[in-house]
């Protein structure tokens, strides 16, 4: 099995907020964990992170839920990721090139001088990265997604929040007292 850079969290993110970008009303954690079979718990802690970014806005109440703060086509890939998964790296240099058997413990100044060179080649690495996740919004993963949903999916996933929010009944009000 591999390890991912970006884990369950960033595709939990991405997803929830595709959905958001297709929403007109807010839509509650709950409904988006439901609907997408993943943990309520932990997609309520990256909405937490999500909103604290500004990339989205929350409304209380029986029909409240969240909505994107701004324009889909306002939000990169990497805002996302970077709100939900904070000081992710793509490598970690440990100076190993320090630690060779013949300096005896005393590596020579050609040896630890200037950058190690696959530490700069990693960032160069993460820097090209990151220029490809800033340069998507979720506003094109929602135009992508479009050419590959059929439209009776897309009706039953509207008709589904909407039955969703609609089963959500304010509660009895209280008669005013005389």
């Amino acid at each position: 099995m591999t390890s991912a850079l970006y884990g369950a969290g960033a595709e939990y993110a991405l997803h929830s907020l595709l959905i958001l970008a297709s929403r007109q009303e807010p839509v509650s954690v709950r409904d988006l964990a439901t609907y997408q079979q993943i943990p309520e718990r932990f997609l309520g802690k990256l909405f937490t992170r999500l909103k604290a970014a500004g990339i989205v806005q929350g409304t209380e109440g029986i029909h409240g839920g969240f909505t994107l703060a701004r324009p889909a086509g306002e939000i990169a890939v990497l805002q996302v990721l970077e709100a939900v998964d904070p000081e992710r790296a793509l490598f970690a240099c440990a100076e190993i090139r320090r630690n060779c058997a013949l300096f005896e413990e005393r590596p020579p100044e050609w040896a630890v001088s200037g950058p190690c060179r696959i530490h700069a080649f990693m960032q160069d690495a993460e820097r090209k990265l990151k220029e490809v996740l800033a340069s998507k919004t979720i506003a094109d993963l929602v135009c992508e997604l479009g050419c590959k949903v059929p439209k009776a999916f897309n009706d039953a996933s509207a008709a589904w929040f909407h039955d969703q929010r609609r089963s959500r009944r304010s509660p009895a009000r209280e008669p005013s007292g005389s």
